[in-house]
């Protein structure tokens, strides 16, 4: 057992001060076994749980959610910094201090002399500084060796556009984007009467799909996780009213399902 008690902090740095602490008897020997037991790989899972967690709070305008999942995600944070400590990997302090010199050195226009009035010469001068001060420069065999491949997918497809789109290879309105959707369709659907190449077309499909989100300014992951929350919403709404009906969810009362779900939809719509 390890005495201790939960004190309100009363400045930021004392409530950080106090999560870390807590975070570090949490991981000692006397703390608990499961917490010991996290790799920084399942903090940064859980850290991109908790991500969606906010979204979901951010989008329900639900203040104290938002505030519980905030804490969360410093949480998760925190406790990856933690892990990399004890295996003397690396230390807090120089991580934060690392990532504060970098905020002030890439922004030249607030802290040096440089002039920026828009968010174009911000990127500018923020790439300008990772190139020539720091010699960040981007591998030339490799175009896209600044996104990371352990990216889920769908967010790793909408960077590879985004990267694209900056040397100006990109359609000339959204006209063109969809049509490549119709394109891409038309030739799944080629693949599938044939049996042949239906992955790699489907996978074209999708990518085409995500360039439609980029091109408007959205996120595929988040459209889609906003998607999911729909489809979840409403099937259990059609799985609801079929219990008070007495109509067995099963795929024979499919007809019975989808007459459900169409009633529903009309609804959210009226």
């Amino acid at each position: 057992m390890i005495e201790y008690q939960f004190r309100e902090a009363r400045t930021l740095g004392e409530a950080f001060e106090q999560l870390y602490a807590i975070l570090k008897m949490l991981r000692s020997p006397q703390g608990c076994p499961w917490d010991r037991e996290q790799k920084p790989y399942d903090s940064a899972l859980s850290l991109m749980e908790e991500l969606y967690e906010y979204l979901d709070a951010l989008d329900a305008n639900d203040k104290d959610g938002i505030q519980e999942e905030i804490g969360d995600v410093l949480l998760n944070a925190l406790m990856i910094m933690r892990m990399h400590y004890e295996i003397d990997d690396l230390s807090p302090i120089d991580a934060v201090n690392d990532v504060c010199a970098k905020l002030i050195r890439r922004h030249p226009h607030v802290f040096s002399t440089a002039h920026a009035t828009n968010s174009s010469e911000v990127l500018k001068l923020w790439n300008s500084v990772k190139e020539t001060v720091e010699g960040k420069k981007e591998i030339k065999a490799d175009f896209f060796e600044r996104i990371p491949q352990s990216m889920p997918p769908l967010d790793e497809a909408w960077q590879i556009q985004k990267k694209m789109e900056k040397v100006g290879f990109d359609w000339p309105d959204i006209n063109g984007v969809l049509a490549k959707v119709q394109e891409e369709l038309t030739e799944l659907q080629d693949a599938l009467q044939n049996n042949e190449g239906v992955e790699q077309e489907l996978g074209d499909l999708l990518f085409s799909v995500i360039n439609v989100t980029r091109y408007i300014d959205l996120h595929p992951s988040v459209a889609l996780h906003k998607t999911n929350k729909k489809i979840r919403r409403r099937f259990n709404e059609v799985v609801r009213l079929a219990t008070e009906a007495g109509i067995a969810v099963e795929k024979k009362s499919a007809d019975a399902l989808n007459e459900l779900w169409d009633q529903i939809k009309e609804e959210e719509h009226l």
